[in-house]
């Protein structure tokens, strides 16, 4: 197949990429910097993966667009697939450039189905970009498009920990050894082959809340739980035993509640052992910069800290360990990170209480938002 990734960073190049080249696809790339594509079509890249299996892996073959260019628009209309790897809060910004696109294709009379996959750690990812999608959409084109194009969720689950360039100007990945690309089943409209790492969900939506609640979750409070105590790295964080067991105890109360909702299991939530291997993989060297940036994002209403303690409530579970997560996240600070600065500077301004119900929608009198002022005030 022909491939179009929308991103070449970490997952872009780290996961998706990577895989798909192995398989034997096609795999070009979309990006804005013109370092990075250069370097893409000069040299492909590296991914060294650290783990269970140790390798380097040289991904050649591939080659990258300038999403902003005509270029990408023909690579559109020739697409079998179409990935975006950007991260949730870039979404908005090539959701026109890609709607142009799609227009050309379905005008220029291609007949063939084309699969667009919304790969972000974001719930109804395919829901949203769809819905994005379509505010560029003349109504004239709108059947065409629902009839040949679908827009679906994807999530991969291998962390990628480091991006540089050698002194030549080849991309080097850092990759952990393990890792699966998950894609909702429901919509799509072509076939084609799925061969490990893919994995196809038929209830996406439960799956991907796994994700959030239980991997994302524990990783992002092992970055806010270390960056409290003066850590550089995420195995630091979780050599730590305080950090170590509130991390567990987190994962394992989000799981106890999806267990409540669900009544089985979907994914992630038999895989604790191992997500926890890959947090204490030293040799991977996670920042926790890395880990813990978009704070302001990840203290929202429904991810990964605020949504799980929620759901644990709403089911008679004492959130204990995710209310800690949800405290350290708010003290979170990286004057290199946008939100971390815009974060810190609501709860100067207005207090925790407030910042909390600007950020996660929390009222004051919510009992969520009194667990996490009590955690705040027990900690000082």
């Amino acid at each position: 197949m022909r491939i179009l990734i929308v991103g070449a960073g970490r997952v872009g190049c780290g996961a998706l990429g990577m895989a798909f080249a192995m398989q034997g696809h096609e795999v070009i790339f979309a990006a804005r910097r013109e370092d990075l594509i250069e370097s893409i079509n000069r040299h492909g890249y590296t991914v060294i993966t650290k783990g269970k299996v140790e390798a380097t892996i040289e991904v050649s073959g591939v080659r990258a667009v300038n999403v902003a260019h005509r270029e990408f628009v023909e690579e559109v209309a020739s697409a079998d697939q179409v990935y975006t790897s950007v991260r949730p809060d870039n979404l908005p910004s090539i959701s026109g450039i890609l709607a142009q696109a799609i227009l050309h294709r379905v005008r220029s009379g291609e007949s063939r189905p084309l699969d667009i996959f919304c790969c972000e750690n974001l719930k109804n990812a395919g829901s949203q970009l769809e819905r994005l999608i379509f505010t560029y959409v003349p109504f004239q084109n709108a059947q065409q498009i629902q009839d040949r194009i679908s827009f679906n969720a994807a999530v991969s689950d291998r962390i990628v920990s480091g991006q540089e360039m050698d002194p030549s100007g080849k991309l080097i990945f850092t990759a952990d050894a393990v890792g699966d690309i998950l894609f909702d089943t429901l919509h799509i409209k072509g076939d084609f082959p799925v061969m490990p790492p893919l994995k196809g969900i038929d209830n996406f939506p439960a799956c991907i809340e796994e994700k959030l609640y239980i991997l994302n979750c524990g990783h992002a409070l092992a970055a806010y739980m270390g960056h409290q105590r003066g850590y550089k790295y995420i195995h630091e964080a979780m050599d730590d035993e305080q950090i170590n067991r509130s991390v567990v105890g987190a994962m394992l109360e989000a799981q106890q509640a999806l267990q409540c909702k669900y009544g089985r299991t979907f994914h992630y939530a038999g895989f604790i052992n191992e997500i926890l291997a890959s947090f204490s993989n030293a040799k991977l060297m996670d920042t926790i910069a890395r880990v813990g940036r978009d704070p302001i994002r990840k203290l929202q209403a429904d991810d990964r800290l605020v949504g799980p303690a929620k759901l644990a409530y709403r089911y008679n579970l004492k959130p204990t360990f995710l209310i800690q997560g949800c405290a350290a996240a708010l003290s979170f600070w990286n004057h290199e990170d946008p939100q971390a600065v815009e974060l810190q500077k609501l709860v100067t301004a207005s207090g925790m209480e407030e910042a909390l119900d600007t950020v996660a929608q929390l009222r004051p009198w919510n009992p969520i938002s009194k667990l996490i002022r009590e955690q705040i005030e027990q900690r000082n």
